[in-house]
């Protein structure tokens, strides 16, 4: 029997723009499901793209509380988008549902878990989607309570009434999940502000000095002591394209500062 630990929550009501403690509550926790979440945290704050975290998350989400399957969901516009799963036979990867006729979607928009024991008995389980697999059982938790982007699905081949230590354990998971995508949307971002930048300043120290060069050296072609040379048409022309591909460069610099303001604001 694994050592188990105590697990204190607080409940919170908000009144007259005031947070106030309203209950305390606690759980037993099995200790290797701590470790487990823990290590899960450290591996997530390594994660540096979506699919790592997806892969994490999922097989996680399945241990934590000894489901037949895991899903990976997150928030298409208004579509659910089943992303990947980890189950003892298919499920739904790859697909999307409205959000309106999807329990994952109930979740977003409700904001809050959802636990179904028995799939044919609540008029939220869209039964046709449901009978070709093995669930019985569910529970669904939101990826990020205030704002919804997902959400994390366990589901049970038998009826199955999650305890409300697992159900913790899930949101905490889900609550974990949604800093990590948070934090690899801020690090690509970040990476690509720095390529602009890089994009900028190999323009103004290579691309720029091209155009500059030829113009010095046109001038130097210039016959100054006889205007009316015919060459010096030709000087003129080839000034005219090389001012023309100089002002091209500018407008790319304009347009790569332009966009790093945007993502700034």
């Amino acid at each position: 029997m694994h050592t188990i630990i105590i697990y204190y929550v607080f409940d919170h009501i908000v009144s007259n723009n005031c947070t106030k403690l309203n209950k305390l509550h606690y759980y037993t926790m099995d200790i290797e499901k701590i470790r487990l979440l823990v290590d899960t945290v450290q591996k997530l704050s390594l994660a540096r793209d979506i699919d790592t975290i997806t892969n994490i998350v999922r097989s996680t989400a399945r241990k934590l509380t000894g489901a037949d399957g895991a899903t990976f969901v997150l928030k298409d516009n208004d579509k659910c988008y089943y992303v990947a799963e980890d189950a003892i036979s298919p499920l739904w990867q790859g697909q999307r549902f409205p959000m309106s006729a999807c329990i994952s979607g109930w979740a977003m928009l409700h904001k809050e878990s959802v636990v179904i024991e028995d799939i044919y008995t609540d008029s939220r389980i869209p039964i046709t989607v449901y009978e070709p697999t093995f669930v019985k059982s569910l529970v669904m938790v939101p990826i990020r309570t205030v704002d919804p982007i997902g959400a994390i699905g366990n589901y049970w081949a038998s009826k199955y009434q999650p305890s409300k230590e697992e159900i913790v354990l899930l949101q905490s998971l889900a609550d974990i999940t949604s800093v990590s995508i948070e934090n690899v949307y801020a690090f690509n971002a970040l990476k690509e502000q720095n390529k602009k930048l890089y994009d900028i300043a190999f323009l103004q120290s290579h691309q720029v000095r091209v155009p500059i060069a030829q113009i010095q050296g046109l001038l130097g072609l210039f016959d100054y002591d006889n205007p009316h040379n015919p060459a010096n048409a030709e000087v003129f022309a080839q000034l005219k394209r090389t001012t023309e591909s100089f002002d091209d460069i500018i407008k790319r610099i304009t347009n790569l500062t332009s966009s790093i303001k945007l993502l700034e604001s």
